[in-house]
């Protein structure tokens, strides 16, 4: 029997990232922002913990971001039932 899913998304109207920088996002020590430091801008490591959490519980994300219009990430989670 297939597994199912229940989701919640994050979004935001931010700047957006390119095709490229949505591939790194979940390494660690990544910033798509080369002006930022992490007096300014954090580690580069949350959006890799939280993949590392959501990995562990057999959930996964999925990733939209286009330039000038914003973010979304879902995350699924294993329905328990």
């Amino acid at each position: 029997m297939p597994a199912s899913f229940s989701a919640f998304l994050i979004q935001d109207e931010g700047i957006g990232m390119t095709e490229n920088d949505v591939s790194h996002i979940f390494e660690r020590f990544y910033r798509s922002d080369p002006a930022r430091t992490k007096d300014g801008g954090g580690t580069g490591l949350g959006l890799s913990i939280a993949k590392w959490i959501i990995d562990r519980h057999g959930g996964y994300f999925d990733v939209i971001s286009r330039e000038e219009i914003g973010t979304r990430i879902t995350v699924f989670l294993p329905s328990r039932i």
